[in-house]
């Protein structure tokens, strides 16, 4: 990419600068690379930042290199964009300072940036910003802090809270990714590029310990309040395409989702999909030039003042799996939804071989005590996050239903679609004074041939995920949805052992079609999968004991399903198209 911008440039067709500094206001500076059409324009820009060092574009668009991030900015510059490519303070080029997790500083850097690329005597003065996972959370920040000439923003896989969407799911340690993260962050800033074998690396960059700081912040602090604009998101007022896929739901899609329900300026949103469980479909449609030319139409629109005709569009298209179809909607949570329950009961379900084998019904208990007990740990269940005990079986990870409690339905009648954010309440007590719950739902298909149901493990992908920790149950009414409780996690209160509680658990969105004849089924444990969960792996340290959940007439613990009425979607579904691009081909 920009060895073809290199070219262009000394054929005439491109102004490649590399290194620019810009200044910031605390008197340091932000390296940057700016490629720019030939000629005095002036040319809107798109300006993307990172820690991920803006050296190495030339890395080829595959998940090998996850951290590359910006879109084919050749691609850009063609279509009459300057394309401002900065490395994020204490990384790169960008040698003043220490980086500090989108701190304040960070935030400003970027505020400054903005203004200064606006003032470029080549620059139309109208800047938008552009691409995907850290390049995309600042955007968040930056349109709340309202650089003036910040025009736009698109946030393709961009959590805008890293506490809940992120790190701390329920207010449970997700260490998996963050450790992936983590090390590989620091190795690429601390050993490259190659010139760096031979000169070392500024002692700034090394002080870099997010984890560390992470582990000190278990509860929503200040430290992550400064860290995002959740409170600010409806003072956002210029136009934002919030771009999620279904397969970040433990790292950005909560807060592409969350974000867009919030702001009030101009919106459009995108959920994409890509096959099931497949972490790297995100970055395969982003590096996707089909999906470019939809974007371009987006930035044309408002940076360019073009009629491009991507307004007269609705504004919200999700898709719908398993199958993957696109459905169009006028907004987002869809209009209309309501929240259906599901009850648990005791079973035999005889649909698995899980510890209680329970049963969801759509009718409630009339039993006037009932209640499963779990057990912790299992010998062969809980162990190092991504790691453990995994083998595959005739090309599958195994279920391990036996180390956890799960609930099952009947077979479907009818198929059944869902799409929102789904919310379990659950009664439960526990013999210790703090535990943890991590949730998903599964969509089991019927068994097959004659192997008896429970001795098998049928077609089951994992629709959703929920998590909370016991001590961080505390809700808030005021800001708490039909489909989102929200949990302020600004205190941890203990269990009383043996008493009974109510907890409220966010189960991420999705849009999902359950078909006629599968069963819908409800897995609870307080440790993950190494198999099956990762990256989304939690901590689990030296928990043990028994845990009791509670599902009888007095305590109605339930799952609520968010049913979309008959009207929810505009016009027929869209097949799922390569680019992830509505109408791309």
């Amino acid at each position: 990419m920009a060895k073809l911008l290199e070219e262009e440039a000394r054929e005439g067709f491109v102004v490649v600068e590399r290194d620019v500094r810009i200044p910031t206001r605390d008197g340091g500076f932000v390296a940057a690379d700016v490629y720019r059409p030939a000629g005095s324009g002036p040319f809107p820009a798109l300006y993307a930042v990172s820690p991920y060092g803006k050296d190495w574009v030339d890395l080829p668009a595959i998940p090998a290199f996850r951290h590359r991030e910006t879109g084919d900015i050749a691609f850009y510059v063609e279509h009459g964009y300057a394309y401002v490519h900065a490395d994020t303070r204490g990384t790169g080029h960008s040698t003043f300072g220490e980086w500090e997790v989108l701190a304040k500083a960070e935030q400003h850097d970027v505020y400054d940036s903005i203004e200064w690329i606006a003032g470029r005597p080549w620059s139309s003065g109208r800047v938008g910003m552009i691409g995907e996972s850290y390049y995309a959370i600042p955007m968040w920040l930056a349109a709340a802090d309202k650089p003036p000439h910040l025009t736009t923003i698109v946030v393709y896989d961009g959590a805008v809270d890293l506490y809940r969407d992120a790190l701390y799911h329920g207010g449970v340690l997700s260490v998996g990714f963050l450790n992936w993260w983590h090390t590989n962050t620091r190795a690429l800033t601390l050993l490259d590029p190659v010139e760096r074998l031979t000169v070392p690396a500024p002692e700034n960059q090394a002080a870099f310990d997010f984890v560390g700081q992470v582990l000190r912040h278990p509860s929503y602090d200040g430290f992550w309040q400064e860290r995002t604009p959740v409170d600010r998101l409806a003072d956002i007022d210029i136009p934002v395409y919030s771009i999620g896929n279904w397969n970040q739901a433990g790292l950005h899609l909560r807060g592409n989702l969350y974000g867009y329900e919030q702001i009030r300026g101009p919106k459009k949103l995108l959920v994409n999909g890509g096959p099931i469980g497949d972490a790297h479909s995100s970055i395969n449609i982003f590096n996707d030039q089909g999906f470019h030319e939809h974007l371009l139409g987006w930035f044309d629109q408002w940076l360019k003042g073009v009629d491009t005709g991507i307004l007269d569009e609705p504004p919200v298209r999700v898709s719908v799996r398993p199958e993957g179809s696109h459905r169009a909607a006028r907004d987002w949570p869809l209009p209309g939804t309501t929240m259906r329950p599901l009850y648990l009961t005791s079973g035999p379900s005889g649909a698995t071989s899980s510890l209680n084998d329970g049963r969801l019904s759509w009718e409630p208990s009339t039993v006037d005590e009932d209640a499963t007990r779990y057990p912790y740990p299992a010998d062969h269940w809980a162990g190092w996050p991504g790691l453990g005990n995994a083998t595959i079986s005739q090309g599958r990870p195994p279920e391990n239903l036996s180390n956890l409690c799960s609930w099952t339905t009947e077979p479907l009648e009818t198929d059944l679609e869902i799409c929102g954010g789904l919310v379990l309440y659950l009664y439960a007590g526990s013999d210790q004074a703090d535990t943890q719950f991590i949730v998903r739902v599964v969509d089991q298909a019927p068994p097959a041939g004659d192997i008896p149901a429970a001795a098998q493990a049928p077609w089951a992908p994992i629709v959703t995920r929920g998590w909370l920790r016991s001590a961080h149950r505390d809700t808030d009414p005021a800001r708490s949805t039909p489909q989102r409780p929200w949990h302020p996690h600004d205190k941890a209160e203990p269990l009383v052992p043996g008493q009974i509680a109510e907890f409220a658990i966010e189960i991420l969105p999705t849009a999902w079609v359950f078909q006629k004849g599968h069963r819908i089924r409800l897995d609870i444990s307080n440790a993950d999968s190494a198999a099956l969960d990762a990256p989304w792996t939690h901590h689990y340290g030296t928990r043990r004991g028994t845990d009791t959940y509670h599902h009888d007439r007095v305590r109605p613990s339930r799952l609520l399903l968010p049913i979309p009425p008959a009207d929810a979607w505009i016009g027929e579904p869209t097949p799922p198209r390569p680019s992830g691009a509505p109408g791309a081909p």
